[in-house]
């Protein structure tokens, strides 16, 4: 036997998920409410489907799909660890599909943009046609790399040329600007941030293009209005289960008039994130909280703690009642004809058929 040929290939190191805060009662059910209580599914024809999302692991499916179901919630697009995917897929496909990420967590690798496109073309074989890109202040502080920076525009290319679509998370809360960005040299302003996404937008235009978290912004909806005029290609999701509960809530008149105004533009998202120790009643809390916020007149206190608020100083949650119409383009609507622009339809399974049928 040559030297050569003795010679074993070192393995990837197994993958390790970034760390989650530990699931206490307590910040997730403050007010002791029944998740388990019936309640109705949101009145859309055609199945619910969740933009945004990260399912986790396979080990997570079934807590997971439990909730989904009581809450009427049937498809999710999901940013899942690559190494995760297959699982999932097969037992799952008919009610997922993935946004590709890279590699997250404590082994984040330091060739991690020649990893993410070896990623993307992972996943783009298994059927992905959007790609996320993380560029939250912390994030590109961290990585010492701006999402417009040259070293970033290959994955760009990698996607377009597949004819993917683009996530982008840009910003942050504003009472995470006023707190822990204030170091402009380190994490830049938002005006920058904006200003860089903007460019993006202008540059790629007509890519098709996410704006997560109401565009990372809900704080400024006069901002959110600019980029929507200004770029057809843009469209908003409303994940972010706390984030948007505070700050929606906070302007509850003028955000349900938003949503209205650009009810073609916004895509209905959880934020849902999963693990080992998240379950029915963690991901229910998520569920129960975006359906109040989005369906009804609810105004009381939110069952989840709000951490970046005192104990004492929680911002209740104000629903926004949104007309039927505007609901359903944002559960459904929305999402499917964003999903067969880029080729990426859900199958239509029996569960999905039924509830059209049913509507």
């Amino acid at each position: 036997m040559s030297e050569m040929s003795a010679t074993t290939p070192s393995a990837p190191p197994a993958y390790r998920p970034p760390g989650l805060a530990v699931a206490i009662r307590e910040e997730y059910n403050r007010t002791n409410v029944d998740f388990r209580l019936p309640m109705p599914r949101p009145k859309v024809r055609g199945p619910v489907i969740d933009f945004h999302c990260h399912l986790l692991a396979h080990r997570h499916a079934a807590d997971w799909f439990e909730a989904a179901d009581h809450y009427g919630i049937r498809h999710f697009l999901t940013m899942t660890p690559l190494e995760e995917v297959m699982g999932l897929h097969r037992d799952w496909g008919h009610r997922v599909q993935f946004i590709a990420v890279p590699r997250w967590g404590p082994d984040m690798p330091v060739n991690w943009i020649d990893d993410y496109r070896m990623r993307l073309e992972s996943f783009y074989n298994l059927g992905s046609r959007i790609i996320k890109f993380h560029a939250a202040p912390g994030t590109m502080a961290m990585r010492g790399v701006r999402l417009n920076h040259p070293s970033m525009q290959p994955i760009f290319r990698d996607a377009i040329d597949r004819g993917m679509a683009i996530m982008t998370h840009i910003g942050d809360p504003e009472l995470w600007y006023q707190g822990k960005y204030t170091d402009a040299a380190k994490f830049g302003t938002r005006d920058e941030h904006y200003e860089m996404w903007d460019d993006l937008l202008t540059k790629y235009s007509p890519v098709p293009w996410v704006g997560a978290h109401m565009g990372g912004n809900p704080e400024d909806l006069g901002r959110l209005q600019d980029l929507l005029d200004r770029h057809s290609n843009l469209m908003l999701d409303c994940s972010a289960t706390r984030w948007m509960a505070r700050e929606i809530s906070a302007r509850r008149d003028a955000a349900r008039d938003f949503f209205i105004r650009n009810q073609d533009r916004i895509l209905f998202g959880s934020d849902q994130v999963s693990g080992d120790d998240r379950h029915f009643d963690f991901l229910a809390s998520r569920f129960w909280v975006h359906r109040k916020l989005w369906e009804t007149t609810f105004v009381g206190p939110n069952p989840i703690i709000d951490p970046d608020l005192p104990k004492d100083a929680q911002t209740p949650l104000r629903g926004l009642a949104l007309p039927d119409e505007v609901l359903q383009k944002l559960y459904h609507d929305n999402a499917v004809k964003f999903l067969k622009r880029v080729g990426m339809p859900f199958q239509e399974d029996a569960t999905s058929k039924r509830t059209a049928a049913a509507a």
